[in-house]
């Protein structure tokens, strides 16, 4: 009985070990991981802020009269629209 109760408190002995080791190495994955999302927030948030002020400038400008081929060209270049009577020609010809 007695070989029977040091082998089961053994076997508790290395389960708990185990059991801890599982934990503890968790929390240095769970903290690695932490760390990488946190620099890509950093790095989105600086993402953000720029285009935030991308944003406000060009909409400082379309708000300006003075500037509509300025807004003209960008809609052209930028988003390709144009104008509801204009017709577009491409030249695929690739000669340049």
């Amino acid at each position: 009985m007695n070989i029977k109760k040091s082998k089961s408190s053994r076997i508790m002995t290395v389960a708990m070990i185990a059991l801890i080791c599982y934990v503890v190495v968790s929390l240095f994955v769970l903290q690695a991981d932490i760390s990488s999302y946190r620099r890509q927030l950093a790095a989105l948030e600086e993402e953000c802020q720029q285009q935030e002020l991308e944003n406000q400038e060009l909409d400082e400008i379309a708000r300006q009269d003075s500037d509509f081929d300025y807004i003209v060209k960008m809609a052209r270049e930028k988003l390709g629209l144009a104008f509801p009577d204009e017709h577009i020609f491409y030249d695929v010809s690739g000669n340049e």
